[in-house]
């Protein structure tokens, strides 16, 4: 069999939801793709060398407004720390109910995870001073005259001032789908807290500056286009953020052009999109011309480019900046960088719990492990950007590739949105989408976890279509939900049973130990070679579609040998049969957890099975001193279907 490089240690993470809301259908379909890949790692190299971690993410002005607005209308007795306790738990629920196989899953804001993150937080913030990284900017951030606050994040609701933005609603400094802003670029805001329009006030806030790294991100566009792993729309967001600082001015505005005083780079009109077009040498440049172009009552819109990613903020809920310098006094972090580091902290109570003899290090700075993450595709900025440039700060170390000792830049695993209705799937919206109790009243959590596994959404954002959810589409036809969930239910489910239940009426209780054939064995390992190169490319979808074929085959195989008379032939079948249903135990092992392990105990195997260094041997060459398996009672099934679909 073809061998594939694997790293000695994989840590995987995921996208981490928010503390105010139950998941909804998007975080479980990235949950069950990252378990997946976490299992098929586990199986791959030792449980002992992978990590899966995630957690709940705790902080953030959205999380601290809703509860602010259902404690105004006593609509909640909890404490604040408490409301995202229930919230982190109905999390876990869900995880468990869905077989999502974290390491454990935390929350940033509560122990035991609270004290690691504060100090993994303070840390940084330390090293990236010490280095030289950080800046202070003076920006005007909102206020709230009416309620005397400064005003963050889900605080004010507006429209986003990035040119070509289809986000519902903008807020302080990003927009529903992630786009960063300065607060003064945002159009028509309001305070969600008095409801008035917020005037400014001057505040010192910590920014890294992303444009330093500029040389850097083109270096990683060439790697990534070089892997063959990564989208193409993943390389051409980042390439987006690397064109320089441009505002766009309506043509209607021409005469008040005339006499700016800011510097720009060029100007030129555009007559295909009737505006003005201006381009900056730096983001510095372009805010003074924002300021010049506001004072004289002109609307703008903004591009994205590199501008400065700020680290500290003034919400009262979040992780404290260490007292450091006068500037620092009463800043907390903003949520976006602390959440990037999160699975640092994550990782480092996960050790301490369990007295690991491994360092956070091992993980997160070593050449031996590759960290990968899977998150929606509206964190490319964040994850492919940021993050990056905070690595590099940290290291004091402008390499994406830093050497051995040094933070390791991440690998970015996107996923296309999921769809209900043709929008965004969440728990808030127009259309809601079913959530995930409701989904588990109608099926089971394996038909979920195929189904949302073949959905391709690293490629492009899926329609959820169900037949129970959305009837008047499907009344006459299947329910397309249950479609490949039908390899394990019926296919595999079938050649299970016709193989034991064989067995067990004509050969006396004693399988029949024949070696499967040669063409059975080629056929096993080409399919394991296939399965392993889609999941190194992250094309899981293809590896539902390679399994489906494969049982198939298999089935109509059994459908014409089994009418056979000879007994020695039929042995054969069984032997032939037996070898596809253990190779299938091992590559639906990340897709079927449950259902696979209540196969192996019908045929009294082990997780020797999990393992590929056992995918070419036969079953009984594994198993030498098995002779019989267990009983299969009339009408058994391995993989059931919802009790809803009898």
């Amino acid at each position: 069999m073809k061998k594939i490089n694997f790293p000695k240690r994989v840590l995987i993470t995921a996208g981490m939801p928010n503390g105010n809301k139950p998941l909804h259908i998007g975080h479980i379909s990235n949950f069950i793709i990252a378990d997946f890949y976490a299992r098929y790692m586990r199986d791959r190299i030792g449980e002992e060398n992978v990590l899966f971690v995630c957690g709940t993410d705790g902080f953030g002005s959205s999380t601290e407004e809703k509860y602010r607005k259902l404690k105004k209308e006593g609509k909640t007795d909890l404490t604040l720390e408490e409301y995202i306790t229930n919230f982190h738990n109905i999390q876990k629920q869900a995880i468990k109910n869905y077989h999502i196989s974290f390491n454990k899953f935390y929350a940033s804001c509560l122990n035991p995870a609270y004290e690691f993150h504060k100090n993994v937080s303070a840390k940084i913030f330390e090293t990236l001073l010490k280095n030289g990284k950080l800046l202070k900017r003076k920006t005007e951030q909102f206020f709230d005259k009416k309620a005397n606050m400064i005003l963050n994040g889900r605080q004010v609701e507006g429209k986003c001032p990035i040119e070509g933005c289809k986000s519902e609603v903008g807020y302080a400094d990003e927009c529903s789908l992630g786009h960063q802003y300065d607060p003064k670029e945002l159009i028509d805001p309001v305070s969600t807290i008095s409801g008035e329009k917020p005037i400014f006030k001057t505040i010192t806030n910590y920014y890294i500056s992303l444009d330093d790294y500029r040389n850097e991100f083109f270096e990683l566009i060439e790697k990534l286009k070089t892997n063959g792993k990564t989208p193409k729309f993943v390389i051409r967001e980042i390439r987006d953020y690397l064109t320089r600082p441009a505002l766009y001015v309506k043509n209607e505005n021409q005469e008040k052009l005339e006499n700016v005083s800011f510097k720009f780079l060029e100007k030129k009109t555009d007559e295909t999109k009737n505006r003005v077009e201006f381009t900056f040498e730096s983001v510095a440049d372009r805010d003074k011309a924002c300021d010049e172009l506001m004072q004289k009552g002109v609307r703008f819109a903004t591009n994205k480019t590199l501008a400065p990613f700020r680290i500290t903020g003034n919400s009262s809920w979040g992780v404290p900046v260490p007292q450091i310098e006068e500037d620092a006094k009463g800043l907390t972090f903003y949520v976006w960088p602390e959440s990037l580091w999160a699975p640092i902290s994550f990782t480092q109570t996960y050790l301490a719990e369990t007295h690991s003899t491994l360092s956070w290090k091992d993980w997160w700075q070593s050449k031996d492990c590759v960290v990968t993450q899977f998150l929606g595709e509206d964190n490319i900025y964040f994850y492919c950007l940021a993050q990056p440039a905070i690595i590099m700060g940290l290291n004091n170390d402008k390499n994406i590739s830093p050497e051995d000792g040094k933070l390791q830049i991440s690998q970015f695993i996107p996923l296309k949105h999921v769809l209900f209705n043709g929008v965004k799937a969440s728990s808030s919206g127009q259309y809601r989408a079913p959530t995930t109790d409701e989904l588990l009243e109608h099926y089971t959590c394996e038909q979920l976890r195929c189904h949302f596994l073949s959905m391709n959404v690293n490629n492009s954002a899926y329609q959820f279509k169900s037949k129970v959810f959305q009837p008047q589409e499907f009344e006459k036809s299947g329910d397309p939900v249950v479609a490949q969930g039908n390899m394990l239910t019926n296919i595999y489910n079938r050649l299970i049973r016709s193989v034991l239940y064989s067995y067990q009426s004509m050969f006396n209780g004693v399988f029949p130990k024949n070696q499967p054939s040669e063409k059975t064995k080629q056929e096993a390992v080409a399919l394991a070679e296939a399965y392993q190169q889609k999941v190194d490319e992250f094309k899981f979808s293809d590896v539902v579609i390679l399994l489906d074929e494969y049982f198939r085959k298999a089935n109509q195989d059994w459908a014409i040998r089994s009418k056979s008379k000879d007994i020695n032939e039929l042995a054969g079948l069984l032997a032939d049969t037996l070898h596809i249903i253990k190779t299938g135990i091992t590559l639906l092992h990340p897709i079927a957890p449950s259902g696979v392990e209540l196969v192996m105990k019908y045929l009294k195997a082990d997780k020797k099975l999990f393992d590929w260094n056992n995918i070419e041997k036969s079953f009984f060459e594994i198993y030498e001193d098995v002779d019989c398996f267990e009983f299969l009672e009339p009408q058994f099934d391995f993989f059931k279907k919802h009790e809803t679909q009898i």
